[in-house]
């Protein structure tokens, strides 16, 4: 568990520039989509976390994201898609807050509001300063400005109640677009969220990509080749002379099933007698199958000194030829 903490540490501490990119790109394609609608409306604001989303995953998920994750270290393209593959599974969707209000006053509303607490100022005004000082005409000059401007604050700060924007429509509007402190404080909202999943995003990916690396590889044929093979060694290493030629022939037998090439026919233990070098005529063509021992040239007749090994049709290892000298 320690370690885990430890290596993600070093993943946060590494992926600094990688955050800050994604958050600003996430960002900027939110505010993009919003942009090229006239009035923003609900189902706006979910396309662009929508796409602020898509774009997140799209650079997160990409092969050099991946490896700086993985500490550095590149991974093949299979890898890269089995990391995003599971990531995409246990992925939790990003979800921006809505904008604090997408409706304002209508400048006639403000008009008549404050006209209307103008007059009712005014009278109100000149009624109580006359009761109290006998001086009508001071609650009338100020009156009429204070309440004209009450009327306006109550009115802007009513279009701020989303349940009275709904009943009384006709008394606001939505804006064309999202401008000064609404846009600043709903960019902050949307960051801050983004940040959020950021910071949840890469530790997650983090330990996809650790567990990636605990996984048991699938095996190749060489390694399954490598398993039998195996077997049949420790069982040649254990047989006992008279055993020797029953347990070779099985080796052998277990090699051309397992795609080595080139030891067809009787082994030399199994023959009587000496048994003669194979000879053929050299060509540049055989260079990538043979090595040459002195100086070669084409048309030369050389012996296999030693054969070259050879594994589901790929040179393993080169032989050995030497030319044949003329006595």
């Amino acid at each position: 568990m320690l370690e885990l903490q430890e290596n993600i540490a070093k993943v946060q501490s590494a992926t600094t520039s990688l955050r800050r990119s994604l958050v600003d790109s996430a960002v900027r394609e939110y505010f993009a989509t919003l942009d090229l609608i006239g009035s923003p409306a609900a189902g706006d604001f979910t396309a662009a976390e929508g796409r602020a989303y898509a774009v997140l995953k799209q650079e997160l998920l990409a092969a050099g994201s991946i490896a700086l994750v993985n500490g550095a270290t590149p991974i093949d393209d299979d890898g890269v898609a089995l990391v995003a593959l599971s990531f995409d599974s246990i992925a939790r969707p990003l979800r921006t807050p809505g904008p604090a209000g997408t409706a304002q006053t209508r400048p006639m509303t403000l008009g008549l509001a404050g006209a209307a607490g103008a007059v009712g100022g005014m009278m109100l005004g000149g009624a109580l300063m006359r009761l109290a000082y006998d001086m009508r005409d001071l609650g009338l000059a100020l009156g009429g400005p204070i309440g004209a401007l009450l009327a306006v604050l109550l009115m802007c700060g009513t279009a701020r109640v989303r349940l009275l924007t709904r009943v009384l429509p006709w008394l606001f509007v939505r804006p064309k677009a999202m401008r000064g402190a609404s846009r600043s404080e709903h960019e902050k909202a949307v960051r801050a969220a983004v940040e959020q999943w950021v910071d949840w995003a890469i530790p997650m990916l983090a330990v996809l990509c650790m567990n990636r690396m605990g996984l048991p590889q699938p095996q190749t044929d060489r390694d399954k080749a490598l398993k039998r093979l195996g077997k049949l060694i420790y069982s040649l290493h254990q047989s006992t002379p008279a055993s020797l030629p029953v347990v070779a022939h099985e080796l052998i037998q277990e090699a051309k099933n397992s795609g080595f090439e080139g030891i067809e026919g009787q082994p030399a233990f199994a023959q009587v007698g000496p048994q003669e070098k194979e000879i053929m005529i050299w060509s540049t063509d055989l260079q990538s199958k043979y090595e040459t021992f002195g100086h070669i040239t084409d048309g030369d007749r050389v012996t296999v000194e030693r054969p070259a090994v050879v594994f589901g049709g790929r040179i393993v290892q080169r032989g050995l030829v030497r030319k044949v000298r003329d006595r």
